[in-house]
């Protein structure tokens, strides 16, 4: 089907891999500190919560903190999504820059 030369399939298996290494632990590490964050949030919200005596204060502290808490999540989606394209994106040049020098066979 397609024919590989052996200085593109070297090219290909030779590739610095800690370019996409840092990208992963620059992943994880967002994830973290997501993760960390929501928690405190989410702690500092029940603290807030069990304090208040009125249902209208209760209500308003828990819309308030369902839309902090939404738009976090949408901004830290998009910055992690982000960062998932870059990393497929240098994972996946070695391929990208060998499909122009492909051959079809037969």
């Amino acid at each position: 089907m397609f024919a590989v030369s052996a200085e593109l399939s070297k090219g290909f298996f030779m590739t610095d891999m800690t370019v996409i290494q840092d990208q992963m632990k620059a992943i994880a590490t967002a994830h973290t500190e997501y993760a960390k964050s929501s928690f405190e949030a989410n702690k500092s919200y029940f603290e807030q919560l069990a304090t208040l005596k009125a249902p209208d204060q209760a209500m308003q502290l828990m819309t308030d903190h369902m839309k902090t808490s939404y738009e976090t999540f949408v901004a830290e989606a998009q910055k992690i999504g982000e960062m998932y394209k870059s990393l497929f994106s240098t994972a996946l040049l070695p391929v990208t820059d060998a499909m122009p020098k492909l051959k079809v066979v037969g």
